[in-house]
């Protein structure tokens, strides 16, 4: 039975939830209380400040769900959702959102990855998670059609020959057992490894997952012809993966993998719940999306000196006889010039206008209170929010850098506000020009 697709806009409008069943498709009820379950499940392992799906009783008392916090394809039953993120502009770019999605993940995750089939394919309806499947695929075969991945691994052996290295320890233990027989560490080459692994439990993912039946079959046959068994330990470990020199060719389908590892993939066979989903934590993902960026907007600044750091922490309260507590700032970002810092930047993945209070007037007061306790902790003159640009924000919808000024002890503090058009990232070129833009504000900024 063919899946009902469903498209929504993360942090849209609410929709109508039994919208396309029929016959045969389910419980509505029940694949609502799947959802719930599993957006707790989402909440928990993607670190989301609330639940990703909430419904409602809308108008004549029909249920109403809407989305927030995650993009992605995730599934329930025959019931399949495509979450577009809400930098996504509505209209036709709606169906288009898979091409950029997939190129901020790449570059979030300093990954360099050609994903252009992405543009290509949008218009034939093909999900999120097929077209990352594709690019999976067409990489594997690749390394496939020139050697697997093979490492070396040490096995004990006892042999009447001295083979590979003698383990001293392990032989004077067996001296008065074994005389006859020598105790040696033998290095083999081995295609068990943790890249066939990784490897193999990702086409295994990928094939529960797509909707296209030749896809399914293409990836359960290279899951048959990747060695090893099925195991994502090494992308957990943390790192970039990057396999042996001599297996370059496998850096695309590892990286992958390892894409498809940091998101969610759920997979359960009870009831009616069974399905699939991959999605990220969008906040997250454009924090360090933002972090990357900035480190290659300071190396175009016109003036020489300029770096950037992340996570920078300093301390800004310090305790007073008595009171043993110190309190610290640690911005998303610091902009330093030949190692003092002049520009504190945080990203924030919500519209500047989601002001309280004051709607389209000015940043939302709690950002603004954040950023100065920061400047004044680091000693910076200058700080700068970052922002996805997004449908309805009547302040950043220019792509131009808007300030304030504060004042404060008889010192000036300059705060801007930037948006950044993710819509239209297709290809490299056009992260670039956000690279630019950022450069731009930052020089404006910065300008006496």
């Amino acid at each position: 039975m063919k899946p009902v697709d469903r498209l929504l806009l993360e942090n849209g409008d609410w929709q109508p939830w039994d919208c396309g069943f029929s016959a045969g498709r389910g419980d509505p009820d029940k694949l609502r209380a799947s959802l719930e379950a599993l957006g707790k499940k989402f909440r928990n392992q993607l670190g989301l400040r609330a639940d990703p799906f909430t419904f409602r009783s809308g108008m004549g008392g029909a249920i109403e769900v809407r989305t927030s916090g995650i993009a992605g394809t995730v599934s329930v039953g025959d019931l399949v959702f495509d979450i577009a993120p809400k930098f996504t502009p509505l209209g036709k770019g709606l169906q288009d959102w898979s091409a950029s999605m997939l190129l901020l993940m790449q570059y979030a995750r300093k990954r360099d990855l050609a994903l252009n089939r992405a543009r290509n394919l949008a218009v034939e309806r093909h999900s999120f998670v097929d077209l990352l499947a594709m690019a999976f695929s067409d990489a594997t075969e690749a390394g496939l059609a020139d050697q697997a991945i093979q490492t070396y691994r040490t096995s004990p052996q006892c042999l009447p020959v001295l083979r590979g290295r003698l383990n001293l320890p392990r032989q004077l233990k067996s001296v008065f057992a074994r005389p006859h027989l020598l105790e040696c560490d033998v290095d083999e080459l081995d295609s068990d490894n943790g890249y066939n692994g990784l490897l193999k439990w990702a086409a295994l993912a990928f094939a529960a997952a797509v909707r296209a039946p030749s896809l399914r079959r293409r990836l359960a046959d290279l899951a048959v012809r990747i060695p090893g068994k099925p195991s994502r330990r090494i992308a957990l470990q943390g790192g970039r993966i990057q396999p042996p020199p001599q297996f370059r060719v496998w850096t695309e389908a590892l990286e992958i993998s390892a894409l498809l590892s940091s998101g969610l993939s759920h997979s359960t066979g009870r009831g009616i719940a069974q399905g699939y989903s991959f999605v990220f934590n969008m906040e997250r993902l454009f924090e360090h999306f933002v972090e990357l960026t900035l480190a290659r907007a300071v190396a175009k600044l016109a003036q020489q000196g300029h770096s950037a750091q992340t996570q920078v922490s300093t301390a800004y309260a310090e305790p007073q006889p008595g009171t043993r507590i110190r309190f610290f700032s640690r911005p998303d970002n610091l902009v330093l010039r030949d190692g003092t810092p002049t520009v504190v930047v945080d990203a924030k993945y919500k519209r500047l206008s989601d002001a309280e209070g004051m709607r389209n007037r000015k940043p939302v007061n709690a950002d603004v209170y954040e950023l100065v306790a920061a400047m004044t902790a680091h000693n910076c003159r200058c700080g700068l929010l970052v922002y996805p640009r997004v449908l309805g924000d009547s302040v950043l919808n220019d792509q131009e850098l808007h300030t304030w000024t504060i004042s404060s002890f008889g010192t000036t503090l300059r705060i801007g506000a930037l948006a950044l058009d993710l819509s239209e990232l297709r290809v490299h070129t056009d992260l670039e020009k956000i690279d630019r833009t950022l450069a731009r504000a930052l020089e404006l900024l910065l300008a006496p």
